[in-house]
């Protein structure tokens, strides 16, 4: 089975790193509430499988959960999440701090965890106020989403003709 070549691959921590995988992929645009959750998950399936752990370390596993646990629902429920989530959520638990807190183990896990929070900060603020790039999803833009729909229209090509596409109605129109 393909799936015994990748533990012996990668050992017993393929599902952590396979959530990890699936974190970095949704972040190429940003970091969603999703996101989070998935990460929360590895960073607690990671834990568990530990035979000893700090207090602090636990209690960094626990929040983040609940930080998981609040952005998943936000997301099935399409509501926006404030800053007291959307801040931790991205500074501590977007994929590059729990990927390093897994990567660097229970010894070296906080400077890692402070590095990875102020570079995801960082760099987070310099892509978005001098690229206007949004690396981080600070909940729905229905608002944006809907007057785009009402007033956008999209003209395509085909081997039948070119057509007009009114988003507002879904009509086509040659």
């Amino acid at each position: 089975m393909l799936i015994e070549a990748l533990i012996q691959l990668f050992g017993p921590r393929v599902s952590v790193l396979a959530l990890l995988l699936v974190g970095f992929a949704v972040e190429k645009h940003y970091v969603s509430r999703v996101t989070v959750f998935t990460n929360t998950i590895a960073l607690n399936v990671h834990l568990l499988s530990l035979e000893q752990t700090s207090q602090l370390l636990v209690s960094y596993g626990n929040l983040g959960l609940v930080f998981g646990i609040w952005g998943f629902v936000a997301y099935t429920i399409n509501w926006k999440t404030s800053i007291l989530y959307n801040l931790p959520a991205y500074s501590l638990y977007s994929s590059l701090p729990v990927a390093l807190v897994i990567l660097i183990g229970p010894d070296g896990w906080f400077p890692a965890l402070v590095l990875a929070s102020l570079m995801s900060l960082g760099g987070g603020y310099v892509l978005e106020t001098e690229f206007g790039v949004d690396i981080s999803h600070w909940g729905p833009r229905s608002g944006q989403v809907n007057r785009f729909i009402e007033t956008a229209r999209m003209k395509y090509e085909d081997a039948y003709g070119v057509y007009e596409v009114d988003l507002a109605l879904g009509e086509f129109e040659r």
